[in-house]
């Protein structure tokens, strides 16, 4: 069973998040707090698994709680986030402290929305239940320092890590494309944080994250990177120095045709359930880069990309997977690495590097605007 406790103001939010979460089987709600300070004191009793959190709390605010939550009990945290600008600042910030997913709560009421967030609400529980923390979160797994459990039984020994031929050194790269998912704000902040403003090439970008979020997220990666981040608009140019980010709701595609390379959005459907996806920009990447472009997959739940980076390590292209160790969810490069499509799989810390030794004697480029 899956122990959680629901933390928010609203007694109709925590009774209605309390009935779809108990809802499935393998989920039980051992606590409910209608505000942080009330929370606290529950976490050394109860040892959830999974903690829901409202952001927007009279008293201690929902940043603060997680940063004491992390600081003695580090717990995974969904947060139940408002669709507004606002929100979406607070949820990022509450991404970058610990925090594993969030859950948008209907804009209007959330009784109204129920069949909208039932289903993301279990399954964000339920891979969150899965984190395991380390290093500057205590080492700790979800279940730390909890209440006596059955033992486990023995882990499913992985396949072994398969790695693609090496690609050619010293080849002149002409695009980095990146793609990931649940803890990707805090992956792509590490890897693009890494780059100096005179990046030669540009980067695109699809992180699955709905509208208003991604312009937050541009502007907030804007604010601490050398190099320029914007959510991306339609015929944006591909300019060195430059990353854009597919927005939330629309596919990111590159065209190469005309006088420079250029974004496209569109608005078809789903692809692997995700609007923006990694597969429709990977695979028009590989269409019109091929052995020019380097791809990039990093955390994330499900497959969404192995296909597209399938076809271009085919073109080419190189391609470098976030390892297991670093990954808040080892699945999106999961499925990459074991389809033996990954030229290396090394640690988020190291990423930047490598793909700027990748780019090593490109003419270095001024920051784009």
């Amino acid at each position: 069973m899956i122990r959680v406790m629901i933390v928010d103001d609203s007694a109709l939010v925590r009774r209605i998040a309390s009935d779809i979460l108990t809802s499935d089987p393998e989920i039980q709600v051992v606590a409910t707090a209608a505000q942080a300070e009330f929370a606290l004191p529950k976490l050394e009793k109860e040892r959830p698994d999974v903690i829901t959190l409202d952001l927007e709390m009279p008293g201690m605010g929902g940043l603060e709680a997680i940063r004491r939550i992390m600081a003695t009990h580090p717990t995974p945290i969904v947060v139940l986030s408002a669709h507004a600008q606002k929100g979406a600042e607070l949820t990022l910030q509450a991404l970058d402290l610990g925090a594993v997913d969030f859950v948008l709560k209907p804009s209007n009421s959330l009784s109204g929305g129920i069949p909208v967030i039932a289903k993301e609400l279990i399954e964000k529980v339920k891979i969150a239940a899965r984190v395991v923390f380390r290093g500057g979160l205590g080492a700790a797994t979800p279940a730390a320092g909890g209440a006596p459990r059955e033992p486990l039984p023995p882990p499913v020994p992985e396949a072994p890590v398969r790695v693609a031929p090496p690609s050619r050194e010293g080849f002149e790269y002409e695009l980095v494309a990146i793609g990931t998912s649940t803890g990707g704000p805090v992956a792509l902040k590490t890897v693009l944080t890494m780059f100096s403003g005179d990046l030669p090439v540009g980067i695109v970008v699809v992180q699955h994250m709905p509208p208003v979020f991604t312009r937050a997220f541009a502007e907030r990666l804007n604010s601490c990177c050398r190099i320029a981040v914007k959510e991306a608009e339609n015929g944006d140019p591909i300019l060195p120095g430059r990353v854009l980010l597919a927005p939330g709701n629309w596919h990111m595609t590159v065209s190469r045709f005309g006088k420079e390379p250029r974004v496209l959005l569109h608005q078809e459907e789903n692809v692997n359930g995700h609007r923006p996806s990694v597969d429709v920009l990977m695979h028009s990447v590989a269409r019109e880069y091929g052995g020019r472009a380097i791809g990039v997959i990093m955390t994330g739940m499900g497959k969404d990309g192995a296909e597209g980076l399938h076809e271009l390590r085919k073109r080419g292209g190189h391609v470098i997977a976030q390892n297991k160790e670093s990954s808040v969810i080892y699945g999106m490069n999961k499925e990459v690495v074991q389809n033996g499509d990954a030229h290396e799989v090394i640690p988020v810390e190291v990423i930047g590097a490598r793909i700027q030794e990748r780019l090593r004697g490109r003419t270095p480029a001024r920051k784009a605007v």
